[in-house]
């Protein structure tokens, strides 16, 4: 397994253990309300737990998964990727 895959099992499985749908989950990583989720989002959550996190293998990934190229989640994006 790839380390983006590895990224993308580990993401997921926080968010399923911390939420139940994926409409929560993304209203509360969207902490400015911005309508976006960022890297920096993202990493907060997993807060201590980070070290297994490369900073910049999670933005790699948020830039596969951002369907406008803006370096940021939009909640359509984020339902596509995380409903999966």
């Amino acid at each position: 397994m790839g380390r983006l895959q590895h990224l993308e099992t580990i993401i997921k499985e926080r968010f399923a253990n911390n939420w139940v749908s994926v409409r929560k989950a993304f209203l509360d990583l969207d902490s400015d309300y911005d309508g976006f989720v960022t890297v920096e989002d993202i990493l907060r959550l997993c807060g201590g737990d980070s070290k297994d996190i490369d900073f910049n293998d999670m933005k790699k990934l948020i830039s596969d998964k951002d369907s406008k190229r803006l370096g940021k989640i939009s909640y359509a994006d984020f339902s596509k990727w995380m409903g999966e």
